[in-house]
């Protein structure tokens, strides 16, 4: 559980890549063939190279996330060298019903006709392999997209992902005390992407504030700043702009809800995810994969089609 990001281990290219050029003809290619996986997988009737709106509905269902964004994501994987060529995609899309779906193994191997022990192999596999694209896809330089000069290029909140009783130190309000883990999540402002995940912390042990200060605070460029709600007030106003800051004109207000509703958005989007959203049920020290992956899907839909909805942000103050 103590796996953290941090923008150092974030950019892409500070490391060698190993990204590969995919064609147009093989993102077409690789489109018709996870259509025709799903299918069998959704046990739909329908045939072609296109899926209809109902087929579509159920896609979203059983994995998450678009068509398209499962077919970027598969290409990522490749083209970055964490699969290889040879391996089935039909492996990525247990991976991705796993998350959303977190059935019991007996019943999703069974839609993916497969013996259990293979399908969770397999899902375990993809799960980290996707979790591995964070440095790829969730970019902390991407906070200063559209920049216009505001100090506040960031809005940052946490969320809380329910886990089966391990005492106090894991207690969180949101559970009415019961167990979960805590993970902190920032957007861009003006880019409206993910930029920073940070966790997992044990709720009862890690405030708002304190993962704050773990790491996200030393990050910030001089005379920065980020939205967040009232939980953050002890680095108000030298680090963070809240509602409660004394010094926040009240002209800002709406402007400034308007960004941390965006903020919860993203929760709810990582939240419809049941892997996150139910009671966790597999390794904690899993949890971290689990949740990163999840996020890079998100960052994926919002790049390819799903957008978070635009905020109007000019706060020089």
């Amino acid at each position: 559980m103590d796996r953290k990001h941090s923008p150092s281990d974030s950019q892409p290219n500070e490391r060698p890549s190993k990204k590969k050029r995919i064609t147009e003809s093989e993102q077409q290619s690789m489109l018709r063939i996870f259509i025709e996986k799903a299918r069998n997988i959704m046990a739909s009737t329908f045939s072609g190279h296109h899926m209809t709106q109902k087929e579509e509905r159920v896609f979203r269902e059983f994995f998450g996330c678009g068509l398209l964004t499962v077919s970027k994501l598969w290409m990522l994987l490749l083209s970055f060298g964490f699969l290889n060529e040879n391996e089935d995609p039909a492996y990525l899309l247990w991976a991705l019903m796993f998350m959303k779906m977190y059935g019991t193994e007996s019943d999703m191997s069974t839609r993916a006709g497969v013996n259990p022990n293979t399908f969770r192999d397999w899902s375990w596999s993809l799960i980290n392999s996707i979790s591995d694209l964070e440095a790829e896809v969730i970019i902390f330089e991407h906070r200063k997209k559209i920049d216009k000069g505001n100090d506040c290029l960031m809005s940052v909140d946490s969320t809380d992902c329910r886990i089966p009783q391990h005492g106090r130190t894991f207690a969180s309000h949101k559970f009415k005390g019961k167990s979960g883990l805590r993970y902190e999540v920032g957007i861009g402002i003006l880019s409206g992407d993910i930029v920073w995940v940070h966790g997992p912390f044990p709720c009862g042990a890690w405030p708002d504030i304190n993962i704050f200060r773990d790491s996200l605070l030393s990050y910030l460029e001089e005379a920065e700043r980020t939205e967040a709600d009232d939980g953050y007030i002890g680095e108000s106003p030298a680090h963070v702009k809240c509602p409660k800051n004394f010094s926040n004109p009240p002209e800002n207000l709406a402007m400034q809800s308007r960004v941390r509703s965006r903020q919860e958005t993203v929760n709810k989007r990582l939240k419809q995810w049941k892997c996150l959203s139910e009671m966790y049920r597999h390794d904690l020290l899993r949890h971290g994969d689990v949740f990163r992956a999840v996020a890079v899907i998100t960052q994926l839909e919002i790049e390819n089609g799903h957008p978070l909805f635009e905020v109007e942000y000019d706060d020089k103050s």
